[in-house]
């Protein structure tokens, strides 16, 4: 888990300086943990680890579909995933963005974006609703899309609090 975190630390330096999370990375922490799952458990425990990353994959693939979340951050989610036991995959997902939320909060106070944030989103899920299709999440302010939080550093604060025993 140590590597783990220092690569998570490397991401993102990537992610908060250029936005992006770089493909190598999320390939290199795949093929760690893809090690790790085999000196540990053999071919059964890669098995695990590779059904823990594509499910988690799958799950969140909605999400980057609206622009939820960025591609780079689905896939940092479900590599990571890989490194959890199954059961304990919900709640580093969980803790991952409830710290994500937090941090969206404190930038939307601090930005005074809240209230217009609020009521964008109330339009977005009534526009989904009236029309029962779902489209691209893109606020705008000023005629410029804002962006959104960085996932890498809520992945890697719920990954140091799953390694200090919180969950």
């Amino acid at each position: 888990m140590a590597v783990l975190c220092t690569s998570l630390g490397v991401v993102c330096l990537f992610d908060y300086r250029k936005r992006r999370i770089p493909n190598l990375w999320v390939v290199l922490i795949l093929t760690m943990g893809a090690g790790r799952s085999i000196l540990q458990n053999g071919l059964g425990g890669l098995a695990v680890y590779l059904l823990s990353a594509v499910s988690v994959l799958f799950l969140l693939y909605p999400l980057f579909r609206v622009g939820g979340l960025g591609a780079g951050d689905v896939k940092l989610l479900s590599v990571c995933a890989g490194y959890f036991p199954p059961r304990r995959i919900f709640y580093f997902l969980f803790l991952s963005l409830l710290v994500s939320a937090v941090f969206s909060f404190i930038r939307l106070c601090r930005d005074r974006d809240l209230r217009d944030r609020i009521l964008y989103f109330c339009e977005y899920c009534a526009a989904v609703a009236r029309s029962g299709k779902w489209s691209l999440y893109l606020p705008q302010k000023g005629g410029r899309a804002l962006s959104g939080v960085c996932m890498s550093g809520p992945v890697l604060c719920s990954v140091l609090l799953g390694m200090g025993g919180i969950y």
